[in-house]
């Protein structure tokens, strides 16, 4: 096992749902049976609350090091993270946070939530950050919102949800559920990479541009419907470094094959003169679970393929 393969437990969260409700009538039993037929609009507070372990959403590296050196990635709430709320495989609504300032594992989320047919017992919410979309692909290789305020992992890629949390009641326009337990639906890989030749001692780095990384058991996520998780597309997840560069980058992976199983890992390398490397790299199944930090810092690439530009032009068309 490479001694630079690390890992963090699966980022997770806990939430307490209170709410109250605007322009509601109560169609049902007022005892707890089945609300509007119609759709209504609720106001929804809810309370982040700590668990034990690493928490829920925002992204942090650990006190003093680097993103390069870190072994550590800390889960807090930020101001404005967005939770999109579901009520089954239905869109009802947006929630945002707002961190305790003493403690940022703690936040309250609120917003508003459009729906109908809350029935105690029946209906269950699903809530997913950071956006309602949730698709792998057009990675930039940046990791932290101060990096990249728009394109980063922590930005759009870093995906937690708590999945199918039941409502316990739904009563004088309020709605209680169970405390919802949001989980890490990806892990983040830090890598880059070195090119050795076929029995040399001497290990290059290179100076990687784009890099497309697949998996044995051909279960990388590209792509889910959250309306429809079932819906869902698997592929190659490319990354596009906004520049070539020798030092580490991350990546976000949502393995279906992970669950402690082995995977390899083949990556197809493009460095900033358009040669191609190739090469791969087994995680250890201890490693491979959907929720982990994974250092593969120096991977070796041992394949290259290098195509040299021909900078004459070419006048005519045949």
């Amino acid at each position: 096992m490479k001694k630079n393969i690390l890992a963090t437990i699966a980022l997770v969260g806990a939430l307490c749902w209170t709410g109250c409700q605007k322009d509601l009538t109560i169609d049902g039993d007022p005892n707890g049976g089945e609300l509007s037929q119609t759709d209504s609009v609720w106001t929804l507070t809810l309370h982040a609350v700590k668990n034990d372990g690493t928490l829920t959403k925002g992204l942090a590296i650990g006190d003093g090091d680097t993103e390069a050196a870190t072994t550590v990635l800390k889960s807090i709430w930020k101001a404005g993270d967005k939770v999109h709320v579901f009520l089954g495989e239905r869109y009802v609504g947006e929630l945002t946070a707002a961190p305790d300032e003493q403690d940022p594992h703690f936040a309250t989320l609120w917003g508003m939530v459009t729906t109908a047919g809350i029935k105690p017992g029946v209906s269950s919410l699903t809530l997913l950050t950071p956006r309602r979309e949730w698709d792998y692909t057009g990675q930039n290789g940046k990791l932290l919102a101060i990096d990249d305020p728009e394109n980063s992992i922590e930005s759009k890629y870093h995906y937690t949800m708590a999945s199918n949390v039941p409502v316990t009641a739904a009563t004088a326009g309020i709605i209680t559920t169970e405390t919802a337990t949001f989980t890490n639906q990806q892990s983040i890989y830090r890598m880059n990479f070195r090119f050795q030749n076929d029995g040399g001692n001497d290990k290059v780095a290179v100076n990687a541009k784009t890099v497309t990384i697949s998996g044995a058991g051909a279960h990388l996520v590209q792509h889910y419907d959250p309306e429809g998780l079932s819906m869902k597309r698997e592929g190659d997840i490319s990354v596009s470094l906004s520049e070539a560069t020798t030092d580490p980058f991350f990546v976000a992976i949502c393995n279906e094959y992970a669950r402690g199983n082995e995977e390899v890992f083949t990556f197809t390398v493009i460095d900033d003169d358009g040669a191609t490397y190739k090469g791969s790299k087994t995680i250890p199944g201890e490693y491979n679970n959907n929720g982990s930090f994974v250092s593969m810092k120096n991977t070796t690439l041992n394949y290259r393929l290098e195509m040299n530009l021909n900078s004459s032009s070419v006048d005519t068309v045949l």
